[in-house]
């Protein structure tokens, strides 16, 4: 897992081009428009470093350096101040403050690039132990959308199949969706019991052990870790505390893990989804739920999400001549999309129906070739 910067700063371009620009770099990026929330990232998420503004409406980054600087558990975190507030007397406040390097604004890429760096050499114990935690932990990859019935599943379940056939590295499947849960079906997986287990327990209890015991082993080479379809079994959707352990247990278990979310921000995507190192946001070719992941990408950008961890992936299920081309949808939408899957309902019944994921079917299709092109663009 790559090191966490953690930017807070107002002015919304800036951490868009800021964070685009590092996660580009192979930093993961957690952001914050307040001072409040800053804060509280920084104390629950304990970052590799923070840069941050000076000028936020709430809390002013001098306080917000002194408040990181008195609590023992974030003290020792690298801060940067990066502001455009370029008197001498600003500069001494900020590194009086606490801040380990005072950067003025607009700055150019490889002046900031080359300080974080520093920064993060001069702190030796925090990299040493950040890199001591990237060789033991995996890649998380979410998987949602703005509404339901667009092909999550199919993809998330493809999707781990391909990623570990081209890594040749453990990969984990699991499904985020009590009482709707359909891969195990599927896959024709019997036990989809494994997640209710899991949830079943205390918040704070130590899961770790029963993990052999409900990880399912896949035919393909991947194992699963799968949510009921009984629907009574939607009450577990409030166990937002035991998802969050589960989410931290997974990457120590498998070098890959792709987490099917199902649609919207409920509770446990908001709480899911920033501890993803990559977000595949799925939409179809229609202008109304277009429209909508829009809205769904500004509000995970608001939520701290990096621009840069957001992969789009357009999904047409239905052969139609009144659908959003590839680039009406990219000009709805606003921004670019990555991968596009065409049409092929035959294909996905005949798989469905035989329970073999189309990336294992023993004819070469379209479709399989897509399902590696978005591997090989996760991979990267």
């Amino acid at each position: 897992m790559a090191q966490t910067i953690l930017i807070i700063d107002d002015d919304i371009d800036t951490l868009k081009l800021v964070g685009i620009m590092l996660e580009r770099k192979g930093f993961r990026i957690l952001a914050s428009t307040t001072g409040e929330k800053g804060l509280q990232m920084a104390n629950k998420e304990y970052p590799d470093l923070i840069l941050l503004d000076v000028m936020i409406p709430d809390i002013s980054g001098y306080e917000i350096a002194r408040s990181i600087r008195t609590n023992p558990a974030t003290e020792n975190t690298p801060i940067i101040m990066f502001t455009a507030r370029s008197q001498v007397d600003d500069k001494v406040e900020g590194l009086e403050a606490g801040a380990d390097a005072y950067i003025t604004k607009p700055a150019r890429p490889r002046e900031l690039f080359a300080q974080i760096n520093s920064v993060l050499k001069r702190s030796p114990q925090r990299s040493s132990s950040s890199g001591t935690a990237a060789a033991e932990k995996g890649t998380l990859i979410g998987v949602v959308s703005a509404k339901g019935g667009i092909g999550n599943s199919t993809l998330a379940t493809n999707l781990a199949i391909e990623i570990h056939n081209q890594s040749g590295k453990e990969t984990i499947l699991t499904d985020f969706r009590p009482g709707q849960g359909t891969i195990g079906m599927d896959l024709d997986v019997q036990n989809t019991n494994g997640l209710i287990k899991l949830l079943d327990e205390e918040p704070g209890i130590d899961i770790s052990d029963f993990f052999p015991d409900v990880l399912m082993e896949h035919k393909s080479g991947i194992k699963t870790l799968l949510s009921s379809h009984h629907p009574s079994d939607s009450k577990y959707i409030t166990h937002i505390e035991q998802f969050l352990q589960i989410v931290k247990e997974l990457p120590k278990l498998a070098a890959y893990t792709v987490l099917d979310l199902g649609p919207s921000l409920t509770p446990i995507n908001s709480a899911v989804l920033p501890k993803c190192d990559k977000v595949l946001i799925c939409l179809e070719p229609s202008p109304s739920n277009i429209t909508q992941t829009r809205i769904l990408i500004q509000d995970l950008i608001i939520r701290g999400l990096g621009d840069g961890r957001f992969i789009t992936v357009l999904i047409n299920r239905q052969r139609s001549g009144v659908q959003l081309s590839w680039e009406q949808a990219e000009n709805l939408l606003e921004r670019k999309i990555n991968q596009i899957f065409t049409p092929v309902p035959e294909l996905a019944y005949q798989a469905a129906a035989k329970n073999i994921p189309i990336i294992q079917r023993p004819e070469e299709s379209m479709t399989a070739d897509q399902f590696r092109d978005l591997a090989k663009l996760v991979l990267d």
